[in-house]
């Protein structure tokens, strides 16, 4: 258990008011203290893919999280763990033959590891420049408007009944009577 873990279970451990707690009530806030201190330390996996016989499939797999040492929030934080060479590149080379038999082969690779998809875009979004923010606003269009949809199928079916309907194009027929199904949610 790294310094960090143990001063996060510390602080649970020692607060005045577990004693208004139970006991699963305390054991829930430790692990949720461990559970915030690993998602930033614990952000490598390790992914490899491995193989029987030379013809034979590949089989995806993932072993992880590791942790690294500091904490791994930017991609150039997260080259050079892996370059300090993690435990988790020891674990990714047991990946290369099957070492029970001797057989079959894989390989891997290290890969940042996120909870949530959007932790994953900032990770590798990182921070835009104001004027590149701006030069992009300059170039949106000003008025949003109907989109022509005159070279789409004529006749589509409504997916709510089934039935064919008249397609109009809302940027050249605005008078058009449109399809109004029952069947809609």
């Amino acid at each position: 258990m790294s310094k960090r873990e143990q001063s996060a279970v510390e602080a649970v451990l020692t607060d005045p008011e577990n004693e208004n707690r139970t006991g699963a009530e305390v054991a829930e806030r430790v692990i949720d203290a461990l559970d915030t201190v690993r998602a930033t330390t614990h952000r490598m996996a390790v992914v490899g893919q491995l193989r029987y016989e030379a013809s034979g499939p590949l089989h995806t797999v993932v072993l992880g999280p590791f942790s690294a040492r500091g904490i791994l929030d930017s991609k150039e934080k997260f080259e050079r763990a892996v370059e300090g060479g993690p435990a988790a590149r020891g674990v990714g080379q047991q990946l290369a033959w099957d070492t029970k038999t001797g057989k079959g082969d894989g390989r891997f690779l290290l890969a940042p590891a996120f909870l949530k998809p959007r932790d994953a875009w900032d990770f590798f979004r990182g921070d835009v420049p104001a004027e590149v923010v701006h030069e992009a606003l300059e170039h949106l269009p000003r008025q949003v408007g109907p989109v022509c949809s005159c070279g789409l199928r004529a006749a589509p079916n409504c997916r709510f009944c089934g039935q064919t309907y008249e397609r109009h194009c809302p940027l050249h027929d605005s008078g058009a009577e449109v399809h109004r199904c029952r069947r809609a949610p």
